[in-house]
């Protein structure tokens, strides 16, 4: 018959040890993850950028998406928008729900409107995409740069 050796009287901190570290371990594995795009109507868009790693992942995949828009405040606050609707021709291209505060998008070149809905206010802001693609500075209340 094989003795069991009874329990220190540090083996339960050392189990909590490593159960906190694994937790961790995977809480940080999940923040590491790379944002995914995500396919709304006819467009592939990849939205968020709420935390410094998120905004940082966005802006090193800028350079692959035509239009890229960044919702903010006038005092410099990020904002993001209830939902964010993509027009071109009077026809709703794609609806983007929680969209920002930075959302890339892939769309081909032409005229589009762009709608944001804020807690219920509209605000609408017409862009142009063309082979260097298009930046939106959309500051709630101003005008797009």
């Amino acid at each position: 018959m094989k003795r069991l050796h009874p329990l220190t009287p540090l083996a339960p901190l050392t189990a909590a040890v490593a159960l906190c570290a694994a937790l961790a371990t995977a809480a940080h594995a999940q923040d590491d993850e790379p944002l995914l795009p995500q396919q709304f109507g006819a467009a592939t868009v990849v939205n968020g950028g709420a935390g410094l790693d998120e905004a940082a992942a966005i802006k090193r995949m800028a350079g692959h998406y035509p239009l890229r828009i960044v919702f903010s405040q006038r005092n410099g606050d990020y904002e993001v928008a209830d939902s964010l609707q993509v027009m071109r021709g009077g026809e709703r291209v794609a609806e983007v729900p929680d969209a920002g505060p930075w959302l890339l998008v892939d769309l081909p070149p032409g005229r589009y409107t762009l709608r944001g809905d804020f807690g219920g206010r509209m605000e609408q802001r017409e862009v142009t995409i063309g082979r260097g693609g298009q930046t939106v500075h959309w500051v709630r209340g101003g005008a797009q740069g």
